[in-house]
């Protein structure tokens, strides 16, 4: 049974929505002056002549060793997840199911990878409240650059392998 909806004369529909313009005065919605001052840009930071923090670079070396240890865990996991996925079955098969396990244990090897970038970005974000070399920061940058890039290859490997058993 097909549904049929009223037609509605064109002059009708006109006054019917004649009726939904508002009547009074309301501000605009364009952008207010202050907020056409806004900038997206990152914020330019007065160079600060501060000292190297040695506490703040212990800090940054401790959580790069912390991405380290991540990356050798990612690898020494990694050739038992990849022979798994080579032996994995159709989807739900026994084989299939031990490689997700393999899969799983890859990501859990690698944690300490993005646990140590996680706290770098923190790190950073903190030291833009304090005074801090622009030393100093360059070199926690250098260490989300670097630790960044371990977190991005292990996780395209991984995708790799979850590409392969269709997961």
């Amino acid at each position: 049974m097909a549904l049929r909806l009223p037609i509605i004369p064109l002059a009708g529909s006109a006054l019917v929505l004649g009726g939904c313009v508002s009547q009074g005065t309301y501000p605009s919605l364009a952008p207010r002056p202050g907020e056409r001052e806004i900038s997206i840009a990152e914020p330019v930071r007065p160079s600060a002549d501060v000292p190297g923090d040695a506490a703040l670079r212990q800090r940054v070396a401790a959580l790069q060793a912390q991405a380290a240890a991540g990356q050798r865990a990612f690898e020494g996991a990694y050739g038992a997840a990849a022979a798994a996925v080579n032996r994995a079955g159709a989807p739900e098969s026994e084989s299939w199911i031990v490689a997700q396990e393999a899969l799983s244990r890859l990501e859990a090897a690698r944690g300490a990878t993005p646990e140590a970038l996680a706290a770098l970005d923190r790190l950073q974000t903190d030291r833009t409240d304090q005074p801090t070399s622009t030393d100093d920061f360059a070199l926690i940058g250098a260490a989300i650059a670097e630790t960044t890039r371990l977190a991005e290859a292990q996780e395209v490997r991984i995708a790799g392998l979850r590409r392969r058993i269709g997961g």
